[in-house]
């Protein structure tokens, strides 16, 4: 089961719309867990995956704390089932991106469940993989 909470306070998050991502991620989750890399990583043996919508200075303090890298960044993900992403770099992106912001979380909420299931995206082949996954699961569950 995924969970989504809006653990910040920069940007509104409408009930509906934070509705509307957790039953996008759980239809999501069968389809990254059928999609498995590198050994399959943790997914499948976790009960529950909680997302965590934070601001650009929480996932930024996450940042430095558990990676030693400082700066804000679009999702981390942690192996005991945690997502993490910055509704304010998802909207940034999605604007460079031409992509709506709700689109841009769920593409990063996605993101999260693959690094889950093994995927890494660190070379450009693994990346090209796991984005061509992305986007057919992001296409299923997303309108």
């Amino acid at each position: 089961m995924v969970e989504v909470y809006n653990n910040q306070e920069v940007k509104e998050l409408p009930a509906s719309l934070m509705e509307k991502w957790e039953a996008a991620a759980n239809a999501a989750l069968p389809m990254a867990l059928a999609h498995p890399a590198n050994g399959g990583g943790v997914l499948a043996g976790l009960d529950f995956v909680e997302v965590s919508l934070v601001d650009d200075a929480t996932i930024d303090q996450v940042h430095r704390d558990f990676m030693d890298i400082p700066g804000a960044t679009d999702v981390i993900t942690f192996a005991h089932g945690e997502i993490v992403i910055s509704v304010e770099t998802a909207q940034a992106y999605g604007e460079q991106y031409g992509n709506s912001f709700e689109h841009e979380l769920m593409l990063y909420i996605i993101h999260g469940l693959l690094h889950l299931s093994g995927h890494e995206d660190a070379e450009a082949g693994e990346r090209e993989a796991m984005e061509e996954i992305q986007a057919r699961i992001l296409e299923e569950v997303w309108c």
